[in-house]
């Protein structure tokens, strides 16, 4: 068994981090979709609520690994 994520830079602060890349929230930037890290949706959150905006809610599981799927299971 394995586990499977994505390790970049989140757009908003550039700071490495990982995550599960079919879950963690993210922006569209010139047609590519850019991650962004927790602390960054908590900050957008701040503002996003204070203008009146819907929340970032990101999926469960979104800043976790996923099982990769196999079946297998590793001695």
């Amino acid at each position: 068994m394995g586990y499977m994520f994505g390790l970049s830079p989140c757009y908003g602060c550039k700071v490495p981090f990982t995550y599960n890349v079919d879950r963690v929230p993210s922006i569209v930037v010139n047609g590519v979709r850019e991650p962004l890290c927790a602390d960054c949706v908590a900050r957008a959150n701040e503002l996003r609520k204070k203008n009146g905006h819907p929340l970032i809610v990101p999926l469960p599981g979104a800043y976790e690994p996923e099982d990769d799927g196999d079946g297998r299971e590793d001695a």
